[in-house]
């Protein structure tokens, strides 16, 4: 009877060969290939052209926040719990399901087990870990709190994740209906709009017959139908020298600033930037880095080349002895008035970590508030743009059509 197994379900033995294969193919189905590759180490020269396209596609990959949020927290409990940094590492490199982080992870182990620190084995990734998270680090191993330092690091990060979402769901109704109503006009402009004109022809209107705004979609028409591929030409050129022109800093400047000033959106974005900024400056102030050396994370972090500016700027007063309070003062369109009178407060009591974190938490609410009233504002927007949009198609249609009428 040892070599018998007993099917339940049909109330006879089953010949153990036959549950050894179907227990293997279950194994199979269940058991996923870990990642061992490590940057620096890792050579697929020699590999087959679908590993190499493999590997291109696995190091491309984007390391969503909440990885790492989630990455942060694991490895601050396992710390606190007295496990080691290097053992910490292996066990969440086995973990991640994101097979880019896992390379990334395996690479840390290969690092600090050959003595690189922990935020000098980070540094080599800058694309994933920014400045301010390898500041934090850098402080907790310094000061011998690398765990309370990862748990402040992890509840940040999941705040710019959760933030993200906000904004991501925020845009995503308008810009879906706006995609979708460019396909249909485009669409309508190609086949249905001529076959139509075709028709009117045939009962016997002519060209000059046609009402002003027929006249205008027929001319839009043809254009898409004849020189659709001067459209997407021109496109392509537009935005190359866009980028071109980003990429100077004048430009990155002027198109940076451009954004700041767009009504409604613009005033949003700044509220997302202030919040950066008073979060970092909290959370690394309170890591215990220098303010100096704060701003300058600070500067390197924040995606605004005027908000960069401005800190740089402050940066240089600081040095000077000057507070930081004093020299945000004269640029209110950038930092709200309310924002360096607190910090002012916070300089003045030796307090500015903590001040800062409730200036964060503060402008978390109003960022969620002020994207409420924005996403209500959009939909109404939405659909009275959508409605003049078919008006004006319907009118250019159904005019030449009751003069057809007409003339029968």
């Amino acid at each position: 009877m040892s070599n018998q197994y007993i099917d339940s379900s049909q109330g006879k033995e089953v010949s153990n060969d036959k549950v050894k294969s179907l227990l293997s193919e279950i194994s199979k189905k269940g058991v996923r290939k870990k990642e061992t590759a490590v940057y620096g180490v890792y050579d697929n020269r020699n590999a087959s052209l679908f590993t190499k396209i493999n590997d291109f596609l696995i190091d491309h990959t984007r390391i969503p926040l909440k990885e790492k949020a989630y990455f942060f927290h694991l490895m601050a409990v396992m710390i606190d719990a007295g496990i080691p940094v290097l053992q910490t590492l292996r066990i969440l490199a086995n973990k991640t399901e994101n097979l880019h982080f896992q390379r990334i992870l395996n690479t840390l182990v290969y690092s600090t087990s050959r003595g690189a620190s922990l935020s000098d084995a980070m540094a080599r990734f800058p694309d994933v870990f920014t400045p301010a998270d390898l500041g934090v680090i850098k402080a907790g191993e310094a000061v011998g709190s690398l765990n309370k330092m990862l748990f402040r690091l992890s509840e940040q990060t999941e705040k710019s994740h959760t933030l993200q979402m906000k904004l991501v769901t925020a845009a995503t109704y308008p810009l879906i209906v706006f995609v979708v109503l460019i396909g249909i006009s485009v669409a309508m402009m190609i086949w249905i709009v001529p076959t139509l004109i075709n028709l009117l022809k045939d009962g016997g209107l002519s060209d000059d017959q046609f009402p002003v705004a027929t006249r205008v979609l027929i001319a839009i028409s043809h254009f898409i139908e004849w020189y659709w591929w001067l459209v997407v030409i021109g496109s392509v050129i537009i935005y190359s020298l866009y980028k071109v022109y980003r990429g100077t800093e004048v430009g990155r400047f002027q198109s940076d600033y451009f954004k700041l000033r767009i009504p409604i959106v613009g005033t949003l974005i700044r509220k997302v930037l202030v919040l950066r900024f008073v979060s970092l400056l909290g959370i690394l102030i309170e890591a215990g880095l220098p303010v100096l050396k704060t701003l300058q994370i600070i500067a390197s972090s924040i995606d605004s080349a005027p908000y960069r500016a401005k800190i740089w700027e402050v940066i240089r007063k600081v040095q000077a002895g000057e507070k930081i309070s004093v020299n945000l003062e004269n640029s209110p369109f950038l930092f709200p008035e309310t924002i360096t009178q607190m910090i002012g407060v916070g300089e003045d009591s030796a307090a500015i970590g903590s001040i800062s974190q409730k200036i964060a938490d503060h402008y978390d609410r109003e960022i969620d508030n002020s994207l409420k009233r924005l996403t209500s504002l959009f939909e109404p927007l939405m659909i009275l743009f959508v409605g003049l949009i078919v008006a004006l198609l319907a009118l250019a249609i159904l005019m030449p059509i009751f003069d057809l009428t007409k003339l029968v």
